[in-house]
């Protein structure tokens, strides 16, 4: 009783709670000056831009300065690959083990390339990197605290992670549901705990920094909104399907691109291809603003109905190309909230064209709007519930729960029916081509004793975060009954827990053979000797070791 009682002090409530308010706690600090810095830049690069406008002779220095931000913006990436590209699905995959990381490194490298981009104006958010440094941050704190506990590290990125997100956008409650419906894709008691501690805590710290210095903390802050009445529900429905359809056009041309950059502009250099992002971005700001920026401002005048429809058509595309082309060369940024004002674009376009018809009052314009966020935001990444919830929590949807659930569903099913991978999955599968690459891939099944204090003890094998692609294919208990003994249990059975001894089958493919030996020797102890029963090379050649 009393071992069990230390196995669960030190193995669940030291990562979920002390280290969770740990990396909770910094990664609030670290975002609320994250926030303030890329609003002075935001704000810096709107006046010089106001002031190219009102002299246009003014455009080479401009364009000269913009490609002074691209090459340092390319020398900071090209010394920290893991920054470049959306923040959200990098971080997603550090999550799943998928890549490999410097936890200080990001942190300001992140920090200063995003300035850069914020300072020139690229179409990309600031949640992205929010997210991203949250996840350096719980690295960290077990580096800190708990290093001969590796065990607990992804639990606690995964609070860093859902921290970041609660201070970018103040929804604590949707970072949760982004860890379990994104990040993992799976509930787990432990995981849910370290993710709401750390956001809670994060939330706390950005709230109080913000009150003690007069930051506004909102998002968007109070949006006036009418309760869409049951007669006009269809409106919902037609602007979620056209959210679909357009989430699921921006995915495949972020497909095409991506593949035009990568074999047809492959000869071009690294370093060309960011200041051209950037120079780019410069011209199109002296002569369309809108067109540049997350779209944080573009949204607030949409849902005061402001812009012309064949000017917002026009947005739509000049943004949607400068976005899809700067993240796939790896300009550091944030996909989020450019994805909200995608789905604001087209809501705001569909109400005035329903309004001008006459099939809907204009009082209900402003919910389209939000509609259209939440449906394309829940169509892009395919999180129909972190969509939901985000609505709720951050743009007060609560009292258009029906209409905005309801887009947000059909815009899924829109997407689900295509076929089209996600397009953070698409993101994630480029980072983890880049990662392998020139690495042979090998497939090996073993067996693993469970030691004395291991982290297993006691928990489920689904509630275990293991090393990417492992699968446990059973649990032999050698203290067993003799008719368990002669039929293994399968994994996912009524096990109550992993115990001391237990014998795991474990199967999984990796390119870093010593590194995942040793993800698995952190979780169940280490083991007197490493002897695969199997393993099976890239080349379909198989090597069975001497027993």
């Amino acid at each position: 009783m009393k071992s069990k009682s230390l196995t669960y002090a030190k193995h669940i409530l030291m990562p979920c709670l002390l280290l969770s308010v740990i990396a909770g706690v910094f990664t609030g600090a670290l975002i609320f000056a994250f926030k303030v810095t890329a609003s002075a830049v935001i704000d810096l690069s709107g006046r010089l831009y106001a002031l190219v406008r009102a002299d246009l002779r003014l455009l080479p220095l401009l364009l000269l300065g913009a490609a002074l931000a691209g090459l340092a913006a390319a020398f900071i990436l090209y010394h920290a690959p893991n920054c470049r590209g959306g923040g959200i699905p990098t971080a997603v995959a550090l999550l799943r083990g998928l890549i490999s990381f410097q936890w200080l490194e990001s942190v300001f490298f992140l920090f200063a390339s995003a300035m850069l981009t914020f300072l020139c104006g690229v179409p990309l958010g600031n949640e992205g990197p929010s997210v991203q440094m949250g996840t350096a941050v719980g690295r960290g704190t077990v580096r800190a605290f708990a290093r001969k506990n590796a065990a607990w590290d992804r639990y606690i990125m995964t609070g860093g992670a859902c921290a970041g997100f609660a201070a970018a956008t103040g929804a604590p409650l949707t970072g949760i549901f982004f860890v379990f419906e994104e990040a993992h894709r799976r509930f787990s008691p432990m995981i849910f705990m370290a993710a709401a501690v750390s956001a809670l805590s994060g939330s706390a710290v950005m709230q109080a920094l913000c009150h003690a210095t007069n930051t506004p903390y909102a998002m968007f802050g109070e949006i006036a909104q009418a309760m869409l009445p049951l007669r006009h529900i269809w409106a919902a429905l037609l602007v979620g399907v056209a959210a679909g359809v357009c989430a699921l056009l921006f995915t495949k041309a972020y497909r095409a691109i991506g593949e035009l950059l990568k074999k047809g502009l492959s000869v071009i250099p690294f370093a060309v291809k960011i200041v051209a992002v950037f120079v780019c971005t410069a011209t199109v700001g002296c002569f369309a603003l809108h067109s540049i920026g997350s779209g944080h401002d573009l949204i607030h005048e949409l849902l005061h109905g402001k812009g012309l429809w064949y000017w917002l058509l026009l947005l739509l595309g000049i943004r949607a190309l400068l976005l899809i082309v700067a993240n796939r060369v790896g300009v550091t940024g944030g996909l989020f909230v450019p994805s909200l004002t995608f789905g604001a674009i087209v809501g705001a376009l569909l109400a005035r064209a329903l309004v001008g018809v006459g099939a809907l009052p204009e009082e209900y314009a402003v919910v389209m709007i939000l509609v259209g966020m939440t449906s394309f935001l829940s169509a892009s990444a395919r999180t129909p519930i972190t969509a939901i919830a985000f609505a709720i929590e951050v743009l007060g949807g609560l009292a258009n729960i029906l209409p905005l659930a309801l887009g947000a569903t059909f815009a899924f099913l829109v997407i689900e029916t295509a076929g089209v991978v996600a397009f953070n999955e698409t993101v994630i599968e480029g980072k983890i081509e880049d990662e392998n690459k020139g690495k042979t891939t090998s497939i090996i099944d073993t067996r693993l004793t469970v030691q004395e204090g291991a982290f297993v003890i006691g928990k489920e094998i689904r509630d275990i975060l293991w090393p990417p692609t492992c699968v446990v294919l059973s649990v032999h208990r050698p203290s067993a009954s003799d008719d368990e003994d002669e039929n293994e249990a399968e994994a996912g059975s009524h096990i109550p827990g992993i115990s001391v001894g237990d014998v795991l089958h474990v199967h999984y493919q990796t390119c870093t053979p010593s590194e995942t030996w040793k993800s698995l020797e952190a979780l169940v102890g280490v083991q007197s000797a490493h002897v695969p029963t199997r393993v099976v090379f890239g080349d379909g050649s198989q090597k069975v070791p001497d027993q």
